[in-house]
């Protein structure tokens, strides 16, 4: 079982609350966005009082920081721009995969025409890597600063992210006579308030007229490939660290970041390479 953690920490200090949540599930691949913490004083928090300890291999990346519990050997540098870094991760038992860990542009900064037409080019990123490596058994993971719904996750020349894995399982579909390979994205079934834990990622209200309140930036999607290694139970929002609820009135505290850690495990162990 491979697990991993992303978290977009806003600039807070939060070791205590990311080496809890490291140790207490396993964590075997660590993601922060938007954090300051000083690398080695975090790899020696991480490092106390365990046995297989965390490294943190070269990272040109200014926006995501990568920390492992699996030998320097196993990570390969695939590529890295501006707040996408892709990994080739070769465990010592288990499948390849190849780790795509993003940090966005926020709406602050982009329209949503901007965000689509960013949301393709990640999405060639993405198709190059693949075709290097050989294979697409690829996890997406990190802050897209896009809600599921919206056109730069969901549209063919973009993410292509469905929320059927039926529908994922036939890998791809044409549109305009041009292939279109799909990615699940299983955050749809942990939005709103039938969802297991919070309503979402981030909360932000505003006085405009079309106002969400809950949304969805932080998503984790799936290759086809991936999805014998995936089950739903396995996929969480973090709303509770010890005994620290970051969610208070209703809202994210304002002690803890503004987005929710993210955490997936995968069963890699015996899966078989399906290809192209």
């Amino acid at each position: 079982m491979a697990t991993i953690l992303f978290w977009n920490i806003n600039k807070k200090p939060l070791i205590e609350d990311i080496v809890y949540l490291c140790h207490t599930n396993e964590v075997d691949i660590l993601i922060l966005a938007e954090s300051e913490i000083a690398e080695v004083e975090l790899l020696e928090a991480l490092n106390s009082n365990i046995e297989r300890i965390y490294l943190s291999p070269y990272n040109p990346s200014s926006r995501l920081f990568f920390f492992f519990r699996y030998p320097p050997e196993s990570i390969s540098l695939v590529s890295d721009e501006e707040g996408v870094a892709i990994r080739r991760i070769n465990p010592p038992i288990g499948a390849d995969i190849l780790l795509v860990a993003l940090h966005l542009s926020s709406k602050m900064y982009m329209t949503e025409d901007d965000q689509k037409f960013q949301a393709a080019r990640v999405a060639q990123l993405i198709q190059e890597a693949e075709s290097r490596v050989g294979h697409m058994k690829t996890l997406v993971i990190g802050d897209f600063n896009m809600n599921p719904f919206e056109v730069g996750l969901v549209g063919a020349d973009c993410f292509h992210a469905v929320m059927d894995k039926n529908i994922a399982k036939k890998r791809s579909r044409k549109v305009q006579k041009q292939r279109r390979f799909y990615f699940y994205n299983p955050m749809w079934g942990l939005m709103g308030d039938s969802s297991p834990g919070p309503s979402g990622t981030y909360y932000y209200p505003n006085s405009r007229y079309v106002n969400y309140f809950w949304n969805t930036f932080d998503q984790v999607l799936l290759r086809p490939d991936l999805l014998d290694a995936f089950s739903k139970e396995n996929l969480a929002v973090i709303s509770k660290i010890g005994g620290k609820d970051l969610i208070v009135n209703q809202k994210i505290s304002s002690t803890s970041s503004d987005h929710l850690p993210i955490m997936i495990s995968l069963s890699i162990e015996g899966m078989i390479d399906n290809g192209y």
